[in-house]
């Protein structure tokens, strides 16, 4: 699948001049009467780059890395309420299993 700014022929750092620019000159390259599919993939990739679109409907389905931060204060608490939970005494062990 290509991506929109393939589709129009240009790079993804395009402004929005030049995207209009090459939007018309693939409209004149594929007139919609002569070329209806061509036509309609270059109306619809120029559509979605003028309202800011960049990605695709396939795009979801691509692996990305995972970007995460953990606040360390937050990892620091969690830490140590479950340090708390596994203190229990060998009388309250002993209690547990018999």
């Amino acid at each position: 699948m290509t991506s929109h700014y393939e589709q129009l022929g240009i790079s993804p750092g395009a402004t929005g001049a030049e995207i209009k620019a090459a939007y018309h000159a693939k409209l004149r390259e594929f007139p919609a009467h002569t070329y209806p599919k061509e036509f309609k993939a270059v109306r619809e990739a120029y559509e979605a780059l003028r309202k800011g679109e960049t990605t695709q409907p396939g795009d979801f389905l691509k692996v990305r890395p995972l970007q995460a931060e953990l606040n360390q204060e937050i990892l620091k608490q969690v830490e140590e309420k479950a340090i708390a939970q596994l203190e229990i005494s060998l009388n309250d062990l002993i209690r547990a299993t018999f």
